[in-house]
């Protein structure tokens, strides 16, 4: 959902306004730090926020897996549950002969309301 929440009004008033369903599960993505990603992973995510500094808009927020959780409860999700990196990779990419996979650097919350 396109949504300022910094804009000062209430995030709620601005997700509503935006078009979320709060009675349908939403998803959103976070980055957990640096330590949580798989060794080969590191590198480019580095290269990533070097290059997002450089751009002038740098990452400013990693949470952990549980962090994310505790976040979500506390802002009003009653059902939020993770979906890694590596539950995608065991899901969709289990047994590919070419090594494709997703990165351990982003993953999924998924809540409802």
């Amino acid at each position: 959902m396109p949504v300022d929440f910094e804009a000062g009004s209430s995030w709620w008033e601005g997700l509503a306004t935006a078009g979320f369903e709060p009675g349908r599960p939403a998803v959103m993505t976070f980055q957990p730090p640096l330590d949580f990603l798989e060794p080969q992973d590191r590198p480019g995510r580095q290269m990533a926020e070097k290059g997002a500094r450089a751009s002038g808009t740098p990452f400013i927020s990693f949470f952990s897996p549980s962090e994310m959780l505790e976040l979500a409860r506390g802002a009003g999700f009653k059902v939020p549950r993770l979906v890694s990196g590596a539950d995608l990779t065991q899901r969709y990419f289990a047994g590919r002969t070419d090594g494709l996979r997703p990165s351990s650097g982003e993953d999924f919350l998924v809540a409802t309301t």
